[in-house]
């Protein structure tokens, strides 16, 4: 990770072990529990009351995509804040680095995803009763984004974007793959354009059909959504 330094004093790599202002937020980074190619997830705890924890999310944008995507997944937090089974974006801000700009998203914390859940329960399965549980949390999250106008489609709905919240609720993360463009792309240009998006910002095994495929005229919707439930069964 790149050196990162909007706050002063000694540069450092990373923010990790840094006491930041994230807007009326003020945090102590600890340690890295997630990592991706341009961002990072640390765990994090309030400055003035150590026993409260967040997650803080540090993200790198090298071009006006990347930062597209970051004001998307603001958006759409923002829009979807208070709800039981989304993962509340507590504060964020963005800073001018020069050629590049850095994002810091201060997020509630959350034990643990769906896919570690399922690692450690071994060879075991759910009781129906638990899997129609963490269905029903996921079902929750969708049909808040589906309802909005225009409907907010998820598009990477996968294991790895579900996390247990603290309060044992399961929660939606990860909302940089959202779209509203709900469309046919039956002109080569826009269906050019749409495929880059769609190999770059989902995930090939949750794909639905038409996302596949843009030569078959389909309509791709909020609809999208279904398929990796129902491919899951």
């Amino acid at each position: 990770m790149r050196r990162f330094n909007p706050f002063g004093g000694k540069v450092q790599t990373g923010v990790e072990g840094r006491t930041i202002d994230v807007r009326n937020v003020k945090i102590t980074v600890r340690n890295a529990i997630a990592q991706g190619g341009f961002s990072c997830v640390y765990l994090a705890c309030d400055a003035l009351h150590s026993s409260k924890q967040y997650a803080l999310k540090h993200i790198i944008c090298n071009d006006s995509e990347s930062l597209d995507l970051v004001m998307k997944e603001i958006q759409v937090m923002n829009l979807l804040k208070g709800h039981a089974n989304v993962v509340t974006l507590v504060a964020h801000d963005v800073f001018d680095m020069g050629r590049t700009k850095e994002a810091l998203l201060v997020m509630e914390f959350c034990e643990k995803s769906l896919v570690s859940a399922m690692e450690s329960r071994g060879t075991g399965y759910y009781e129906e009763k638990k899997a129609l549980l963490i269905f029903r949390d996921v079902c929750n999250a969708v049909f808040a984004m589906h309802g909005q106008s225009p409907p907010i489609a998820h598009r990477d709905l996968k294991a790895e974007n579900v996390l247990l919240g603290l309060d044992g609720a399961w929660k939606l993360c990860d909302f940089g793959s959202t779209s509203t463009n709900h469309k046919c792309f039956d002109k080569p240009e826009d269906r050019g354009i749409e495929e880059d998006i769609i190999r770059k910002h989902t995930t090939p095994a949750y794909r639905a059909p038409e996302m596949w495929d843009l030569y078959r005229r389909e309509v791709i919707s909020e609809k999208v959504d279904i398929w990796p439930g129902m491919s899951s069964l």
